[in-house]
C-alpha cells in the first residue's frame, strides 16, 4: 500500500513575491499621481484595479494553503490500511468519481497552466471508515503536466476538513492485447508484434531501416490528443506496465490536486496508467518528410468489478 499526500510547493514564498511586486508595482504609481495636477481620476482607477487583482491573488493563493493545511491535518490522524481509511470520528462525504484535465496555454512570452476538475457524486454517506475500491481508474499525463485523470474518489463534506479528496488507484487488472503493425516505406520496413502480458503491454520489434533514424512506440488514450513515448529503437523489445505495483491512495485540498502534481509525487516522467482503452502507435522516425504511423488499441479490464460499500 502506497500512499500521498499532496502539498502545494512554495505557498508562503509566492505570497511573499506577490506582495513585494504589488508594493514596487505601486510605488511609482502613487508617485506620479502625487506630483501630477491632471489625470489623477485615471490613476485612481488605474491603483483600486491593480489592487483589485492583488487581492484575488492572495485570496486564490490563501485558500489553496487552507486547504492543503485541511489535508496535511486529516491525513495525520487517519489509519491507512490495504483495506482502505479509517478516521478517528465520523465524517460526512461524497464518494464518485473526479475527473481533471489540464493544459497549458501562451500569451506572449508567458505560458499559464490551466485544469478543470469535476467531481461527480454517485452518493453521500456518513461513517468512521472508507472501503478501498478496486474500481476502474484511467490517467495520461505528459512530462510538462497535460493530459487528464478520472478516478474513484471521496469528497469530504465535514468540517474542518471540508473539501479534502481521496483518490483510490487499484493494482489489478490484466492488459487484453494481442496484434501485428506493419510500417512501411520505399526504403524501410518494420513489424511490430504487440502482446498483452498481465498488467503490460509488451511486444517486439522487428525493422529493416535503411534512410528512417529509428522505430518509436507511444501510448495514447481516445479521450486525449497527447501521446507518452515508451520505447524506441531498430530491433528491440518492449514492456510498459499499465497498473501501478500496489494499490495508492491519494489526498489533497480539492483545488491543490492536479495532474502534474500526481505526476510528480508518482515519480514519473510521463504516465499513461489504468483501465478501459488506451491505443498504442509505431511510428518510423523519417528525416525530411513524413513519418509512417500504425496503430492498435487494446483494452485494460479491471477484472470483477466492485461498487462503493455504503
Amino acid at each position: 500500500m502506497k500512499t500521498i499526500l499532496i502539498k502545494p510547493k512554495g505557498g508562503k514564498i509566492i505570497s511573499a513575491i506577490l506582495v513585494v511586486f504589488f508594493i514596487l508595482f505601486l510605488l511609482p504609481v502613487v508617485f506620479v499621481y502625487t506630483h501630477t495636477s491632471g489625470g489623477k481620476t485615471f490613476l485612481l482607477l488605474f491603483m483600486a484595479f491593480a489592487t483589485l487583482l492583488f487581492v484575488a491573488g492572495v485570496y486564490f493563493q490563501h485558500a489553496i494553503l487552507k486547504q492543503a493545511k485541511k489535508a496535511e491535518s486529516l491525513f495525520s490522524i487517519v489509519s491507512i490500511s490495504e483495506s482502505g481509511i479509517s478516521f478517528p470520528e465520523e465524517l460526512e462525504f461524497e464518494y464518485g468519481i473526479l475527473n481533471m484535465k489540464a493544459w497549458w496555454s501562451s500569451t506572449g512570452k508567458s505560458r499559464s497552466y490551466h485544469v478543470s476538475r469535476e467531481f461527480i457524486p454517485a452518493g453521500t454517506a456518513r461513517a468512521s471508515n472508507i472501503p478501498f475500491i478496486n474500481a476502474e481508474f484511467k490517467m495520461l499525463i505528459t512530462a510538462d503536466g497535460s493530459g487528464f485523470v478520472s478516478a474513484p474518489a471521496v469528497k469530504i463534506l465535514s468540517e474542518p476538513y471540508k473539501d479534502v479528496v481521496f483518490l483510490f488507484l487499484t493494482e489489478k487488472g490484466e492488459v487484453d492485447a494481442n496484434g501485428t503493425l506493419v510500417l512501411s516505406t520505399d526504403n524501410d520496413s518494420a513489424q511490430i508484434i504487440v502482446k498483452g502480458v498481465e498488467e503490460n503491454i509488451t511486444g517486439r520489434v522487428y525493422s529493416t531501416l535503411n534512410k528512417a533514424r529509428k522505430v518509436k512506440i507511444a501510448i495514447s488514450a481516445p479521450e486525449s490528443t497527447y501521446e507518452i513515448p515508451i520505447a524506441e529503437g531498430d530491433n528491440f523489445e518492449f514492456s510498459y506496465r499499465m497498473l501501478p505495483e500496489e494499490k495508492i491512495i491519494i489526498a489533497g485540498g480539492y483545488s491543490v490536486i492536479d495532474p502534474n502534481r500526481i505526476r510528480k509525487y508518482l515519480n514519473k516522467r510521463e504516465v499513461a496508467m489504468g483501465h478501459g482503452e488506451f491505443i498504442l502507435t509505431g511510428t518510423l522516425d523519417l528525416p525530411l518528410r513524413r513519418d509512417v504511423s500504425e496503430s492498435i488499441t487494446f483494452n485494460v479490464s479491471p477484472g470483477e468489478k466492485e461498487e462503493w460499500g455504503f
